[in-house]
């Protein structure tokens, strides 16, 4: 009898939206608070930027426990609604047995990566729906991921990739690379208007529910 996948997309909205409350809350207090108040002062434009930094990051490190916890459930043989996934070796008995079997005698694999996690979909399962949904919006992912490396690594690199990504979605490059100043910007480009971290964050959980509704 094929086991039941939890509600993993509904846990990962509930976190994600958990994140967006800190950056939204940060908003709330600055804006209704007098211009000489102690906490319009101390709530400085460049901190409710790092607020917005934050609220990212954790979305995105939950976005990344999502496609890990998901993806061993499905070697597990585990079936959502959606359906389970057609898998290459036999399933594995335990979460702790695929993860030995993913990791491969390495300490930690990337999950933030999403072209990683399709080649890695495709050496254990036939047309998984990682594999399937990461490729819908490969590029977009890629351009997340960088958002998320500029925020953790202070390197060149990351600062290059994440000005490619902004231009790619916002069409500009921001002052000093600034992850917070874009994710508070709002996307011109959103139906109704919503800043950056929160077209981001829909989206992923609009991805999640299709991996594992």
């Amino acid at each position: 009898m094929p086991r039941s996948m939890p509600r993993l997309d509904v846990g990962f909205s509930k976190e994600a939206n958990r994140a967006l409350e800190l950056a939204q809350a940060g908003v709330r207090i600055r804006v209704g608070s007098p211009s000489n108040s102690v906490a319009r002062r101390e709530l400085t434009i460049a901190r409710l930027e790092a607020l917005y930094e934050t609220s990212f990051l954790r979305t995105f490190l939950v976005w990344e426990t999502f496609l890990e916890q998901s993806f061993y459930r499905y070697l597990c043989g585990h079936v959502s609604a959606l359906g389970g996934c057609v898998l290459i070796n036999p399933a594995y008995a335990t979460i702790t047995a695929a993860e030995t079997a993913v990791l491969g005698g390495n300490d930690f694999v990337s999950w933030a990566n999403p072209t990683k996690v399709v080649k890695r979909a495709k050496l254990h399962m036939t047309g998984s729906f990682h594999e399937l949904v990461l490729l819908s919006d490969l590029t977009r992912l890629g351009y997340f991921t960088s958002i998320r490396n500029r925020i953790a690594h202070p390197s060149d690199f990351a600062r290059n990739e994440f000005d490619k990504a902004t231009r790619a979605l916002a069409l500009r490059r921001y002052p000093g690379s600034s992850a917070g100043r874009f994710l508070r910007d709002r996307a011109v480009s959103a139906p109704v208007p919503k800043t950056w971290l929160e077209v981001i964050a829909d989206e992923l959980m609009a991805l999640a529910h299709q991996i594992c509704a």
